[in-house]
């Protein structure tokens, strides 16, 4: 296996929210050989039979074919649910926030509450005095939120006539085949690697019928998404009555700090600020913005006026939005008008404003297709005295390769199709490896510099092709670029996804209402 295709691998099961296995390998043999130890030979036949069955209860066969969930009808074994358990296990132990959560993945979820940090970073919200659940509630409340999403989606699109096609077969054969691969990869065999990530009732079977599933609800409620459309008209009124919500405000300040800063004791303790050190600052900042201001309003700039004060700060915002904050809301007020200039306060800072336009973002939007080649840095020393080097061979390989894929699509048919089938055989960016390169409706400083800056140059026209180098913290790699055209203002694209949003959302919401999903005795054996 290449190791680019390694790469891509990787990539997709991570998005997939299957983790990398190999830290609980040595897990999954212990259990192996505490399992084999169970039968012994040289016994009477009686207790034979009885081993016989005790082997037949710990290899799960009885507990992962139990009855563990039903939703309008349809029974979920203990096997299928642990899929949507552990899957949402993965997500949270996997995510950027996971080292803030009070989640410890080396004990059971049942034996740990969830806190206050763990409800703001999961988007949670509790009542007054509610008890905080524990995480394998939270898992299990996610798995049938999700089963019941599945399961309706799965009706509705039968309902509607909707089979299984080609698109969905190849949708399903490119994820098996990317889960064969790290198999492969991570010297297991497929079924070994399900029980690792989603527990030991897990089959091969059983995951490619959820996959069955989650193709069909898929697609079923993007055809439904694609559907939505609404007229000229209909976006202009909407943008009408929510103008604050899509409308930005050009505008610039100086704030001024209107707190003391805390000082450190002989012993490196820090000591916080004390009530007159705080008023005193206080009055400094008011001081100097009352001066500001008058500057400001006898024709000197907010940019020069701040280089004055050790406690200013200068800020220009052309595209301001409406947070309900201090100066958002002063800037959004309806009388609101150029020329404008005020001093605002909150508890922190004094600010004087000056309002220069309000209106909405005419610019357009643009399509763009593009390939990455990755660099693999995997094995480099940064700290080798060779590592300069070694990383340079790595970047003209990678160059070579982008250069090569580049001139394969000047050698074919040169169309957005084409290069659309080379990114999906030679991407490595799993975010848009399996629709051909395409990101739509970008917006202005969406992307990385670099490919922003050559996607929203003056002179890019339809079918415009390169190559550009980005470096960041994340990944690096070079970008075989394929310019494919302009899209909406940006603000129509806002108003026409906030539209198709909430008609979306109320959907789906109209799609499970009251449904609910029945536990059975199967359950205690799911986490």
């Amino acid at each position: 296996m290449s190791a680019s295709r390694e790469k891509k691998i990787r990539q997709e099961l991570a998005q997939a929210g299957i983790p990398d296995i190999k830290d609980i390998r040595a897990k999954e043999e212990r259990e192996k050989q505490r399992k084999a130890n169970l039968l012994y030979g040289g016994i009477a036949i009686a207790f034979v039979v009885v081993a016989a069955a005790l082997i037949l209860w710990n290899s799960g066969v009885f507990q992962r074919n139990a009855t563990a969930i039903s939703i309008e009808g349809e029974k979920y074994s203990v096997s299928e649910v642990s899929y949507y358990y552990y899957n949402a296990f993965n997500t949270v132990a996997n995510s950027n926030a996971a080292s803030y959560l009070s989640l410890d993945t080396s004990k059971p979820a049942n034996q740990q509450t969830m806190d206050s940090t763990d409800y703001m970073f999961m988007g949670l919200t509790a009542e007054e005095n509610e008890e905080y659940p524990t995480w394998h509630q939270y898992f299990m409340d996610v798995a049938k939120d999700n089963m019941i999403q599945v399961t309706m989606l799965c009706k509705a699109a039968k309902e509607n006539n909707i089979s299984w096609n080609d698109e969905m077969q190849d949708e399903f054969d490119a994820t098996m085949e990317s889960l064969k691969g790290y198999a492969k990869e991570t010297g297991t065999s497929v079924s070994s690697y399900l029980k690792m990530v989603f527990g030991g009732d897990i089959t091969l079977s059983t995951f490619k019928d959820i996959l069955k599933d989650n193709v069909i609800a898929s697609h079923y409620s993007a055809s439904y998404a694609e559907k939505l459309s609404y007229s000229d008209d209909a976006i202009e009124k909407y943008y009408n009555e929510h103008k604050d919500q899509f409308d930005v405000v050009d505008h610039e300040y100086i704030y001024f700090k209107a707190t003391a800063d805390a000082t450190t004791d002989a012993e490196g303790n820090t000591v916080a600020a004390t009530d007159d050190e705080n008023a005193a600052a206080e009055a400094k900042a008011k001081a100097a913005a009352e001066d500001a201001l008058e500057r400001y309003e006898n024709g000197e700039s907010l940019e020069e006026i701040a280089k004055d004060y050790d406690i200013g700060t200068y800020s220009a915002q052309p595209t301001g939005s409406y947070y309900g904050d201090t100066i958002s809301t002063w800037l959004f007020d309806a009388d609101r008008e150029a020329g404008d200039k005020t001093i605002l306060n909150n508890s922190t800072y004094y600010y004087v404003v000056g309002f220069n336009s309000r209106g909405r973002q005419e610019y357009n939007t643009v399509n763009a297709r593009h390939i990455l080649v990755m660099l693999d840095t995997t094995g480099l020393d940064s700290t080798a005295d060779d590592y300069a080097t070694k990383l340079q061979a790595v970047k003209d390989a990678a160059k070579t390769e982008a250069d090569k894929i580049l001139q394969e699509y000047k050698d074919g048919e040169q169309t957005a199709e084409a290069f659309g089938a080379l990114a999906n055989k030679y991407s490595d960016d799993g975010g848009s490896n399996t629709n051909g390169g395409l990101y739509t409706q970008i917006t202005k400083g969406y992307m990385v510099p670099e490919f922003n800056d050559w996607i929203f140059d003056e002179s890019r026209q339809l079918g415009d092709t390169d190559i550009i180098f980005v470096e960041s913290s994340n990944y690096s790699g070079y970008h075989v670029m394929y310019f494919d055209g302009v899209d909406l203002p940006y603000w129509k694209a806002q108003v026409e996804n906030t539209l198709r949003n909430e008609e979306f959302t109320a959907w789906g919401e109209a799609l499970v209402k009251d449904v609910t999903a029945e536990e059975h005795n199967g359950i205690k054996h799911v986490g």
